[in-house]
C-alpha cells in the first residue's frame, strides 16, 4: 500500500525523477492493472447511478486507481465556474465574463516569472488559485475547466466556458487560468481541437488547412500548456480533418509530442463518446479513456491478443500516467492541502464579486450628454423588470454548472442598497409595466438567455422553471426579439409618461433614464431602437454567484463596470462567419469576428475591447522600438484620466503590415494590459508585453513560424479600429521560431 507514497518521497532534485520513479512503479503492475490506467474505474450502471442520485460530479471522478500499490489516480472535478464536489464550491463568473477584465491576474493569483513574459503580481487571491484551492480541499486534484476553444461562429452554445474571439487573450487567460490551478491540481486544457459547435459536436468533421490551425487554433493550446504550465488535455467529441480528434494520431502524437515536444502531457478523453475506437485511440496517443470502463474494457485485451495494437504503445501511456501522478504528489510535498472551509469561503465569494465587476461592460452611459450611471445611492426608486433579474442562474445547466447553494440574484443585489427603493415586476403583463414605469425614477430591464437557449447540449434535469415572458428570452424568442421589446414598451412607455397615469399635460420632455442590462455568453444583435434610447446599456455576462452585490455596487458607483468586450457586438447576422452550426461537415478558415469586420471594410455596432467604464482614459504617447528583430518586445503607453471619476483602463496593442494583402490582417491583437484605477486627472505610464505571433505565419514543411519583413503600424488602441489610437510605424527584419524547444 505504500509503494506509492515511498516513490513520492523518494523525488527530488539530486535523487529519483518522476521518470525513473513511474519505471520503477510500472514494473510492479500486473498486467490487468497496467491496463485499468487506461480508463476510469467504473462501470456504466455505478456511473449512472451516481449521475442521476447525487448529480454530475458530486464526488470525484477517479481514473487510474490501484489500491494494492497505493496509486490514487486522478481524481477529476469539471469547471470552468468552479468546483463542483460536494456542492460546496465557489460558482465565479463564467468564463466569457472573466474574459472581459482582460486581467490575467484576476485569472491566475500566482507570483511567477516566465522571461520574457510578464511577471503578473498580486497580492490577493485570483480565479485559478481559488478554484485549485477548493479542489483540494474537497479531495479532487485533476481540474477539467481550462477551456480555451475558439468559435469562429459566436453562436456557440458553450462560448460561456472560454474567452471569447480573439487567440491572445483567450490563451494569456487560460495559461494564468492554469498557472494558478497548478499550485494545487492537475490543469487539463480542453477541447483539442476545433470543438466550437454545440448540436452536432459528436458527428461534425471540421476541416482546417494545417497553416491555418497552427496560425489561428492552436495558439491558445500552446499558451496553456508551455506558459501556464498545464499537464494535461483533454480531447474534443468532434473529428478534426476526417478522424475523430480521441482517435486522432495527427493531431495527439503528431502535433502535441512531436511538434511541440509535450512528451509528458497526458491526454484524457472527452466523456463517454469521446473514444470511438479503443485501438485507434492507443496509437493515436490518448492516455486516459474517460470517466468510465468503457471501449478499451471492452476491445483492448482482444486487440493486444490479436496484435492489432502493441503492448510497447500500453507501456508507453502507462508511465506517462504514473509520472503525472508521482510528479504531481512530489509537488504538493510539504505544501499542506487547504482545509474544506476554503471551499465557498467569504474570501472566495468576495473575490467573484470583483471579478464580476471587472467583467461587466458599459457600452452606452448617455442622457442628453450626461452620464446615468453611477446611481445617487440615496432617494431613488428604481422599476426592475424581467424574470432574469430575480434568477440565481450561473450559467447554463451542462456540464460547466456549479450548484452553489448561496447565490445573491441581481434584484437581491439592488434590494440591499439602503436609501432605495426597488420595485419589481417580471414584465409580462404590460399594463403592469405602464402603470409601474409612472412611479419609478430609473428602470432597469435585464434580458438575455439561460440554459434553455444557449450552453452545452444535454438534457436539462434541473429546469429553470421560468415562464416564456418577453423581458425573458425563451428559445423561439431570442434576444434581438426581447430587445425590441425593451426598445419598443418599456422605453416607449416611459417616453409617454407624464409623472402620473390620470392624463393631462405632460409635467417634462425627458425621457425616465432606462439602463438595459443583457446576461449572455457573448455578442447578441442589440436593435438600434435600443442603442439609441437606453440611457445605458451594460453587458453583464454570467456573473456568478455574487452577480446581485456585484451590479449594486457598480450601479451606485463603489465599482466600476470595467470590463471590455472579449468578441465585436455586430450590426447584422450577415456580418459573423458564414458556418452553418448543424452542418456534418464545415471548413475554418483565417477570417472571423474582427478580422472578419476588416476584410469586409465593415464597423461593428460595439467593437472587440470596447467598454467604457466610469472615467475617461485617454492615450497620450506610445513608445515601441523603432526596428522589431526578436519575438517578444515591449511597448509603453501614456494614459490619463480626464474625467471625475476614479476609472481603469485596458491598453490594447495592436500590430499589423503597413500595406497589407488580402490575406493579411488590417491589424491583429499583440498585447494588452491593465492599468491599475487612476484618480481623476491622474496619468501613469502603462508596460505593454507583446509578441509577434499573432502576424506569424506557419511553414507546414519546416514546423516554424516567421514574420515576413517589411513595414508595419503599432498602435496603442482603446478598443479594435479605435479611430483614436496612437500610431507608431515601425521596421521588421526576418523574425522566426520554432514550437518544440520547451518553454516558450
Amino acid at each position: 500500500m505504500a509503494v506509492f507514497q515511498d516513490l513520492v518521497q523518494s523525488i527530488g532534485p539530486h535523487t529519483t525523477t518522476p521518470s525513473e520513479a513511474a519505471e520503477s512503479l510500472y514494473a510492479q503492475l500486473t498486467p490487468s492493472e497496467k491496463l485499468s490506467l487506461l480508463d476510469g474505474d467504473i462501470g456504466f450502471r455505478q456511473f449512472f447511478t451516481g449521475f442521476f442520485v447525487d448529480g454530475y460530479c458530486y464526488k470525484p471522478v477517479q481514473a487510474g486507481t490501484i489500491d494494492r500499490l497505493g496509486i490514487p489516480g486522478i481524481r477529476f472535478s469539471d469547471g470552468p465556474r468552479g468546483i463542483q464536489l460536494y456542492r460546496k464550491g465557489t460558482a465565479f463568473p463564467a468564463s466569457s465574463t472573466r474574459a472581459q477584465t482582460f486581467d490575467p491576474k484576476l485569472e491566475e493569483e500566482v507570483v511567477r516569472t516566465l522571461p520574457p513574459l510578464p511577471l503578473y503580481v498580486s497580492n490577493e487571491p485570483t480565479q485559478g488559485l481559488a478554484m485549485g484551492r477548493e479542489l483540494r480541499a474537497l479531495g479532487g486534484n485533476y481540474y477539467g475547466g481550462v477551456c480555451v476553444n475558439l468559435a469562429p461562429n459566436p453562436k456557440w452554445g458553450r462560448a460561456q466556458e472560454s474567452y471569447g474571439e480573439d487567440p491572445l487573450l483567450i490563451g494569456t487567460l487560460g495559461a494564468a487560468l492554469s498557472r494558478g490551478v497548478q499550485e494545487n491540481a492537475i490543469a487539463c486544457v480542453k477541447h483539442f481541437a476545433l470543438n466550437s459547435m454545440e448540436n452536432q459536436r459528436f458527428q461534425v468533421d471540421v476541416r482546417c488547412a494545417p497553416e491555418t490551425l497552427h496560425e489561428c487554433f492552436f495558439p491558445h493550446f500552446r499558451q496553456c500548456l508551455m506558459e501556464g504550465e498545464a499537464e494535461s488535455v483533454m480531447s474534443a467529441y468532434n473529428s478534426v480533418n476526417g478522424e475523430y480528434a480521441g482517435d486522432n494520431a495527427e493531431l495527439l502524437n503528431g502535433v502535441l509530442r512531436d511538434t511541440w515536444g509535450l512528451e509528458d502531457v497526458v491526454v484524457t478523453s472527452d466523456w463517454l463518446w469521446g473514444t470511438r475506437d479503443a485501438t485507434e485511440s492507443i496509437k493515436a496517443g490518448l492516455d486516459i479513456e474517460m470517466p468510465l470502463r468503457s471501449n478499451r474494457a471492452v476491445h483492448l485485451r482482444k486487440a493486444l491478443e490479436k496484435g492489432q495494437v502493441d503492448w510497447a504503445d500500453v507501456e508507453r501511456i502507462g508511465k506517462r500516467i504514473l509520472r503525472l501522478q508521482l510528479g504531481y504528489y512530489a509537488r504538493m510535498a510539504g505544501n499542506e492541502a487547504p482545509s474544506v472551509a476554503v471551499a465557498g469561503s467569504a474570501e472566495h465569494r468576495d473575490l467573484a464579486r470583483r471579478v464580476a465587476t471587472q467583467g461587466f461592460v458599459l457600452l452606452k452611459n448617455s442622457v442628453e450628454g450626461q452620464p446615468i450611471l453611477p446611481l445617487e445611492p440615496q432617494g431613488q426608486h428604481i422599476l426592475v423588470i424581467g424574470q432574469l433579474a430575480a434568477s440565481t442562474q450561473t450559467g447554463d445547466d451542462g456540464s460547466s454548472y456549479v450548484p452553489d447553494p448561496n447565490i445573491i440574484s441581481p434584484l437581491a443585489g439592488l434590494q440591499s442598497q439602503a436609501g432605495v427603493t426597488i420595485t419589481y415586476i417580471t414584465g409580462d403583463d404590460l399594463s403592469k409595466v405602464e402603470r409601474a414605469c409612472a412611479k419609478a425614477d430609473t428602470i432597469f430591464v435585464l434580458v438575455g438567455y439561460t440554459g434553455a437557449d444557449e450552453g452545452e447540449f444535454v438534457a436539462n434535469f434541473e429546469p429553470i422553471g421560468m415562464a416564456a415572458s418577453l423581458p425573458y428570452v425563451a428559445p423561439y424568442i431570442g434576444v434581438a426579439h426581447a430587445l425590441s421589446w425593451v426598445a419598443n414598451k418599456v422605453i416607449g412607455v416611459m417616453g409617454m409618461l407624464k409623472g402620473g397615469i390620470a392624463g393631462g399635460d405632460r409635467k417634462s420632455l425627458r425621457l425616465k433614464p432606462t439602463i438595459v442590462g443583457v446576461e449572455a455568453s457573448g455578442p447578441v444583435i442589440l436593435p438600434k431602437g435600443v442603442r439609441e434610447r437606453a440611457a445605458a446599456i451594460l453587458m453583464t455576462g454570467y456573473g456568478g454567484c455574487q452577480f446581485g452585490n456585484a451590479l449594486r455596487q457598480v450601479f451606485f458607483g463603489e465599482a466600476e463596470p470595467a470590463g471590455r468586450l472579449a468578441y465585436n457586438i455586430v450590426e447584422s447576422e450577415l456580418d459573423i462567419a458564414d458556418i452553418d452550426m448543424n452542418a456534418t461537415s464545415v471548413v475554418y478558415g483565417r477570417f472571423w469576428g474582427y478580422r472578419l469586420l476588416q476584410q469586409k471594410e465593415k464597423k461593428a455596432a460595439y467593437p472587440f475591447g470596447f467598454g467604457l467604464g466610469y472615467g475617461d482614459i485617454v492615450f497620450e504617447d506610445l513608445q515601441a522600438p523603432t526596428v522589431l528583430s526578436e519575438r517578444f518586445f515591449d511597448v509603453r503607453v501614456k494614459i490619463t484620466n480626464n474625467d471625475h471619476h476614479t476609472s481603469s483602463g485596458v491598453v490594447q496593442i495592436y500590430a499589423g503590415k503597413s500595406s497589407p494583402s488580402a490575406d493579411d490582417y488590417a491589424r491583429v491583437l499583440v498585447g494588452f494590459a491593465r492599468a491599475e484605477p487612476l484618480a481623476p486627472g491622474d496619468s501613469t505610464t502603462v508596460l505593454i508585453h507583446c509578441r509577434l505571433d499573432p502576424v506569424a505565419r506557419w511553414n507546414n514543411s519546416n514546423k516554424c513560424f516567421s514574420v515576413p519583413t517589411g513595414k508595419y503600424n503599432i498602435l496603442a488602441s482603446r478598443y479594435e479600429g479605435d479611430p483614436e489610437s496612437v500610431v507608431k510605424a515601425v521596421s521588421l527584419g526576418q523574425v522566426g521560431w520554432g514550437v518544440n524547444a520547451g518553454k516558450e
